[in-house]
Order: C-alpha cells, then structure tokens, then sequence
C-alpha cells in the first residue's frame, strides 16, 4: 500500500470512529442501574439473621421481596408485573405506605440465605413450610392450602394438545426418553411401590413420599433433580415422556394438567397442607403485621378475587401460557419488539426503556386514543406528530420513529442543562409526559414546564441536576402559589403525572431488565482499538484486526 492509499484508508476509518466516539462520550441509559437485578447466585450456605425489621423497613420506605419468577408468584406478561404473590404483596406494601421492590432469586434453595442475609425482607414462591426449615425461617399464616398430588402421563406427547408442539419439541441437546410410561395409571399412593418418582432438589414432598413409602411397606425411589429445576419444568418432562412421575401442589398440577392434556393428575399423596411466605425469625414486628393483614383480607374479597385469577381461570392461564409474550418465558414483551430494538438505539437508550415508555403510554395498543387526543403506540399530540413528519399516528413505524425524534429533540434540549445521564433521562421522560397534553408546540412546552421547576428549585433550594428535588417543585406547579411564582414562564402543570410517569416508566424498565436479554451490541471501542492495531501494524487490516478482536 503506498502512502496516499494509507492517508485515504486512514481518513476513511478516521471519519466512522470519530463520529462514534462523540455518540459514546456519554454512557448509555441502560446502565441507569449497574447491579444485576437477578441474583444468580447458587447453593449459598445458611447464616444467620440480620437485625431489620419492620420499624427499619418503613425507615427505608422500600419493602423488598424475594421471588424466583413462574407461573403464578412474579411474572411479566404483555409487559406488565403480575402474579397471585405479587399482587398480595403490592396490596400489602401500598398498606404499610411502602413501596414494593423485587428481586429475582435464581436458585430457590438459596432463598432463604440471601432473605437472612438481609438482602430481602419477605421470601415468597409458593413456599411449603416443613420442620426441615422452620429452624431458619418464620412463616406467616396460610395465603392457601393445597395437597400434594402425583403427576403422571396418560396419553403420549402427540395428545398433549394444540400449542404445546414446541414447548415438547426435543431440543438438539435432549436425549430420548428412556423410561417406559406406565400402561396403567397410578390411582391410589400405594401403587407407587416400586416406582421412581422425580423431585426438585429440596422439594418439601421428599418427606411426604418417604413418609408414604413407610406406610405402604414398600420403596418409593425418590431422585432430587439438582440445578435450577422448578416442580413445573418437571411437569414439562413428565408430558414429554421423560420422567415417569412428580409430585406438585395439587392447585398448580391442575394448571399443568390444562396446559398439557396428556397429563392425569391424582392421586392426592397426602393431606392437605399450607402455602405461606417467609420472613427472618427476628422479624416480629413485621410478621406480626403480614399475619393480621392476611386475616383482615381473607375475610374480604381480595384473596379470593386473585385465587380465581391466578389458579381457577383456566382460560386466562391458558392465554398466558401460549402467548408470545410470557415475558420470563419467552424474552419477549410485545409484538413490537423488533421495531422498538430498530428505534431506540438512534437514541442511545435500551431498547426495554423504550418499551416500557410504550406500555406507559398505549399498554402497546397501536390504535390506543387519549382524552386530550394523543394516538398511537407512544401518544403522539396531533401537532407533535406533524412536527416530526408522522403522517399516521396509529400506524406503529411511523409513531415510533416520530416519538423517537421528538425524544432526541428533548435530550438535546437538557444536554447543557443536566450533565449526568441518568439524572438527564428523567427530564426527558417527564418533558414528554408534560408536553403530550399541548396541541401545538409540545416540546417547548413540556420541556418549560419541567425547566419552570428547575428554576423553582435554583429559587427555593435544592439541587437543580438532581430530579429528586426538581419533581419536588415540579409537584408546587399545580399549586396557585407557585405556578404563578416570578420564574415561572410556563404556567400550571398537573405535577403529579409527569412525576409518577417517570417513576412508572423507570420501575417497570427495571423489572423489564430482569426477564429480557438486551440483544449484545458490538462495543464502539472495538473499532477503535481495531483502527489503533491496524495503525502500529499496517500489515494488519482494520478489517481482519475486528475479526481478531472476536467481533
């Protein structure tokens, strides 16, 4: 290569790295929270209790819960937190005056280590209390009863029904079975002498089914399955033939039974016993209020309404289950996923972020409308959307593409008044929220409102960078006081919304991060460190020094 060819493929290479350093001078929004919302440690020994309880908690004002995510205690389904645990534990934090944080425990044998070690207040996955654990934990009064029951194969895989063909599809990895599925069914327990019966590592049934072989005078081969493997996986497996039996509460094994038809459940191997949630034994106070709560709403009709959701509505399990977006399933939370992946990386943010803007604006509703006339999948004002060429809100490309404008247009306008990133993002989300309710020149107005506020807290005291204390005077703009105050150049602004918007917005993004994978981007350093290789070696390409860099 002679020298004004190195200088050109220099220049070249010079003009793309260059470019892409000025975008990644600033981090990008996905590292709003740098701990990884899902613990994934395994195995952790016991220890002992820290002192916290529930004077502590309300000192902290966050309650936080530790859940692995299934079927019915934590999920996300069409982007939105649900569960039959969750939702009683929302209810209860919201009576405590407590905000709910929760945090997804990968191994549930480690749960009550990582709840003692004071990372966690309350346990909760459908616990079975046994005296095996009682010596670490407490347990609150029953949220249900339920008995163990066996799970069995009646039918072979073909007959497990419509829908259920990928979910027992063999993977490249699966074996054959090598089990024979019984010709006859087990009908009563003690038929199951001398048969194997797999359980998860730990499984409170273990006891029960050591207990039943005793009274039946004959053995019952238990084999623990080690690793991460819950009771409903091993459901899984005994439809597609690869395990002979398990045992599960009977109130989930029924759900399995209408998800896989080719499942017989019964029989009940035992009495009934109850479900309950954990918290440290030096917690009083705070099992104290759990139990008097729980008693006060069995009474009424919240138990009851999300006993019927979660285990008695068959249809609606069914609808969770076979959709696309059973979000801890299936990595996925919308039909829009790919649009909004394609989107929000023009902005620097994590495409989750963006999607869980979406589901605060339109629950990811194309042809969702608003009061004040905003339409689309990010509510886009009329005048807004001519703003930034959209020539049809309620088609989803052309929504998302102009919401995305409109959202670049606002970061700009924070840049040299907000230096930190994630301080910044705040007042962009709430410059959105103030400004979708302005027919003409939404942006300036959105974004004056939260500008009045940051005068507002230079003028009376705190920290204009700081969001924390800006949504404090954004809040006093709805007062007649302060939405006439002298710095004030925007007006009243209804304070709350702009406010719990940001905080909806960033929650569920959190909550969004601990069941989604965000796809793997090629790291902008790598081109320059490529360049930077190519220019101590000219013998090197820039081309074949990416390809030694592993990209």
């Amino acid at each position: 290569m002679n020298i004004r060819s190195a200088r050109l493929a220099a220049a070249i290479l010079l003009a793309i790295v260059i470019p892409i350093f000025a975008a990644c001078h600033r981090k990008a929004y996905a590292e709003l929270e740098q701990v990884d919302p899902i613990d994934r440690r395994s195995n952790l020994p016991m220890v002992g209790p820290i002192n916290r309880d529930l004077a502590d908690i309300k000192q902290i004002g966050t309650l936080t819960v530790l859940a692995p995510y299934n079927s019915t205690t934590y999920f996300i389904y069409r982007g939105e937190p649900l569960g039959y645990e969750y939702e009683l534990l929302q209810s209860f934090a919201k009576a405590q005056g407590l905000d709910l944080k929760m945090v997804v425990v990968a191994d549930s044998k480690s749960l009550f280590s990582i709840l003692n070690s004071g990372e966690g207040d309350i346990a909760a996955n459908r616990i079975v209390p046994t005296p095996d654990n009682e010596t670490d934990v407490s347990f609150t009064r029953a949220l249900y009863r339920t008995e163990p029951v066996l799970v069995q194969q009646e039918e072979p895989p073909a007959k497990a029904g419509k829908g259920t063909e990928k979910a027992l599809a063999p993977g490249p990895a699966d074996q054959l079975p090598e089990i024979d599925i019984q010709a006859r069914l087990i009908s009563k327990p003690a038929q199951l002498s001398g048969k194997t019966v797999t359980l998860p590592e730990q499984s409170p049934y273990t006891r029960t089914l050591i207990e039943l072989s005793d009274e039946i005078a004959g053995d019952i081969h238990v084999v623990e399955i080690g690793g991460q493997m819950p009771d409903e996986a091993l459901a899984e497996k005994v439809a597609k033939g690869e395990v002979q039996f398990t045992v599960m509460q009977k109130n989930l094994a029924e759900l399995k039974e209408a998800e896989f038809k080719n499942l017989k459940v019964r029989p009940i191997i035992s009495k009934s016993h109850s479900v309950a949630w954990a918290v440290r034994k030096n917690s009083p106070e705070l099992m104290k209020a759990l139990n008097s709560w729980i008693e006060e709403k069995q009474n009424g009709a919240l138990f009851d309404k999300l006993y019927q959701k979660y285990f008695i509505d068959r249809r609606n399990y069914l609808e969770r289950v076979e959709s696309g977006f059973l979000t801890s399933t299936t990595g996925k939370l919308s039909a829009y996923d790919d649009l909004l992946k394609q989107h929000a990386s023009e902005i620097n943010w994590d495409w989750r972020l963006l999607a869980s803007q979406a589901f605060q604006e339109s629950r990811f509703k194309p042809g969702a409308h608003s009061w004040a006339g905003a339409s689309g999948l990010l509510q886009l004002m009329p005048g807004t959307a001519r703003e930034y060429g959209v020539k049809n809100s309620l088609d989803p490309a052309d929504n998302v593409q102009g919401a995305v404008k409109f959202l670049k247009w606002l970061d700009n306008f924070w840049l040299e008044r907000v230096s930190n990133d994630a301080e910044r993002l705040k007042f962009v989300l709430a410059s959105y929220n103030c400004g979708a309710g302005h027919v003409r020149d939404a942006q300036r107005l959105g974004a004056g409102h939260v500008r009045d506020a940051q005068r507002l807290t230079d003028r009376y005291g705190g920290n204009s960078q700081v969001w924390e204390d800006v949504s404090y005077w954004l809040l006093q703009e709805s007062t007649q006081e302060y939405s006439t105050d002298p710095v004030v150049k925007f007006g009243f602004c209804r304070g709350l919304e702009p406010v719990n918007y940001v905080t909806h917005i960033l929650d569920r993004f959190n909550r969004y991060k601990q069941f989604v994978a965000r796809r793997p981007v090629t790291e902008p350093g790598d081109v320059a460190t490529a360049f930077f290789r190519w220019r101590r070696g000219r013998s090197i390409s820039p081309t074949r020094a990416l390809a030694g860099s592993g990209q």
